[in-house]
């Protein structure tokens, strides 16, 4: 799939690539696929140097399964985004960090959800306007921002199962 442009970029989470990397992860089985697929280009896909943080993070901490050490988390991490792979990391920069403050403030974050602004911003700026996410009521609020949301099956069938929950309409 021949590149265009950044519009025409998704911004994956980092639960993507979490759960693509850790064996014992209950999205292993469902995110694996993806993060290959965009590794050899069949996705237009992108991330940010925050996101990749985060992975590294998760793949050391001491309940993942299975631990990483630090040197093989820093390995896996940069093979995500790495030549060959097609997988793009989107420039960050003061102009993305006073975006991420406008967004917070905006939308009345606090504490760790400064991430998820962060990650918006980096997106927003870019011109990205898809984000693929396990998370996504954390990101529901960058919608009015011109974010679109979606995630992977799994989570398409639980926000469509909290929608019919909050409306009262389903079964």
């Amino acid at each position: 799939m021949p590149f265009t442009s950044l519009a025409d970029l998704t911004l994956f989470d980092a639960g993507m690539f979490i759960g693509a990397l850790l064996k014992g992860d209950p999205r292993h089985a469902e995110a694996r696929p993806l993060v290959e697929a965009a590794r050899r280009g069949e996705m237009q896909v992108c991330t940010t140097p925050g996101i990749l943080s985060e992975v590294y993070g998760a793949l050391t901490w001491e309940k993942a399964q299975p631990r990483h050490d630090p040197e093989e988390a820093a390995e896996a991490v940069a093979l995500l985004v790495e030549a060959p792979s097609a997988i793009r990391v989107l420039d960050v920069g003061l102009d993305v960090a006073l975006r991420a403050l406008e967004l917070a403030a905006a939308h009345n974050l606090t504490a760790r959800r400064i991430h998820d602004a962060r990650h918006a911003a980096a997106a927003l700026l870019a011109g990205v306007r898809s984000v693929y996410t396990y998370d996504a009521k954390d990101w529901e609020a960058f919608e009015a921002d011109g974010l679109q949301i979606a995630g992977p099956t799994s989570v398409l069938v639980q926000m469509k199962r909290a929608g019919e929950e909050d409306t009262g309409s389903g079964p």
